[in-house]
C-alpha cells in the first residue's frame, strides 16, 4: 500500500520592474538628479517606512517623498552609493553635517536647525 500524496505548483511570475517605474518620482525642479544608484546611510525610521542601507535604483519612491519633507535630515543622508564610505566616515566625526543629520534622526527627528 502507498500513500503517496500529489501536490500540483503553480507557477506564478510577474514583472515588478513596470511597478518600480511607477513608484519613483523624478527629481524636484532645479535639483539635479544623482547619477547611478543611491544609498540611505541613516538609522531606521519607526514603523519600518525607511530603514538603513536601503538601496534606490532610480530614484527616490514617491511614498518617500512626504517623510523626506517632514524630516530633511533622511534626504540628506540619501546619498550615491560611489560616496558610501566618505559619508560612513562623516557620519561618525563629531560636528560634521552628516553626525548632525544622523544623531536628529536617531533623537526621533528632531531637527535643531543645524
Amino acid at each position: 500500500m502507498s500513500n503517496k500524496k500529489s501536490t500540483k505548483v503553480e507557477e506564478v511570475s510577474f514583472d515588478v520592474s513596470e511597478r518600480a517605474e511607477t513608484a519613483t518620482t523624478p527629481p524636484e525642479p532645479g535639483v539635479p538628479a544623482a547619477a547611478g544608484p543611491q544609498i540611505y546611510l541613516g538609522p531606521n525610521i519607526p514603523g519600518g517606512r525607511l530603514l538603513q542601507s536601503t538601496v534606490f535604483r532610480n530614484a527616490i519612491p514617491a511614498y518617500l517623498q512626504p517623510l523626506i519633507q517632514e524630516q530633511p535630515d533622511i534626504g540628506a543622508l540619501i546619498v550615491p552609493v560611489s560616496d558610501m564610505a566618505d559619508v560612513q566616515n562623516r557620519i561618525v566625526q563629531t560636528g560634521t553635517a552628516e553626525y548632525v543629520a544622523y544623531q536628529n534622526l536617531l533623537q526621533g527627528g528632531v531637527s535643531n536647525g543645524i
